[in-house]
């Protein structure tokens, strides 16, 4: 049998694609979280998947050796190695992923293979992809300059009894300020400070979810995106294989 002009590079791009596929369908486990420390590991923080904090800890003589007014950058410290393990093991999961099979299945003889391209198709996708290009390429919306984008601005939520601030920068934990100028933080016991800080995150991260704008429905992109979403179903498509 002949094996048809172009089959092994299809056959090489499948595998490809296979292993994309792979990668992509790793999904974070939504119940797990990931906790982190600061240097003197008397903070102890916890995010979940989305690297949303969940969980604040301070041992209970945290102020006999951090400093009150350093306590809120000490907070994002730990929430940065929380993070930095979450992505850690998220890095890990992805390679084992897009790793080959220990034992790889032996080759096999392919099918006939009956190879039609599409004209249709391909001229659609070759629109699509023009599309993309003018979403993704300002100077192709035309030639006037477009305006330099704006700077997204912090979102912030307060603890319910006012004390703790927290500011976000989209997802990522750009301050914690923790309210040292007056007897609060002298008075307050280390479960009560902890809950300050998590109200303000949950705080934050509502605020957050209430102003994120919203997605455009019409977007090229996330059309390519679905198109593709199963690549060997869209190679198919495309050179009229039948399987």
């Amino acid at each position: 049998m002949t094996t048809p002009a172009g089959f092994e590079e299809l056959h090489r791009l499948a595998g490809e694609a296979a292993r994309f596929a792979r990668i992509f369908s790793v999904e974070q486990d939504a119940e797990k979280t990931f906790t982190g420390h600061d240097e003197t590991e008397l903070v102890t923080v916890a995010v979940n998947a989305d690297g949303q904090v969940t969980d604040v800890e301070l041992a209970p003589d945290w102020d006999r050796t951090i400093d009150p007014r350093k306590l809120g950058a000490t907070v994002a410290e730990a929430v940065n190695a929380a993070t930095a393990n979450r992505v850690t093991e998220w890095a890990d999961r992805v390679a084992e992923a897009g790793a080959e099979p220990d034992e790889p299945a032996p080759p096999r003889t392919p099918a006939p293979v009956t190879i039609n391209p599409s004209a249709a198709a391909i001229e659609d996708l070759l629109y699509l992809l023009h599309r993309v290009g003018q979403e993704t390429n300002p100077s192709e919306r035309g030639r006037r300059r477009a305006p330099e984008p704006a700077l997204p601005a912090l979102v912030k939520g307060k603890s319910d009894g006012g004390h703790v601030v927290v500011a976000l920068n989209g997802t990522t934990v750009a301050e914690v300020r923790v309210e040292t100028n007056t007897m609060w933080i002298g008075g307050a016991n280390h479960l009560e400070v902890a809950s300050e800080l998590h109200s303000a995150f949950e705080a934050a991260y509502r605020r957050a979810a209430e102003e994120a704008p919203v997605r455009r429905t019409d977007s090229a992109v996330a059309e390519l995106q679905a198109r593709t979403a199963d690549p060997q179903e869209f190679v198919a498509r495309l050179f009229g294989l039948d399987r």
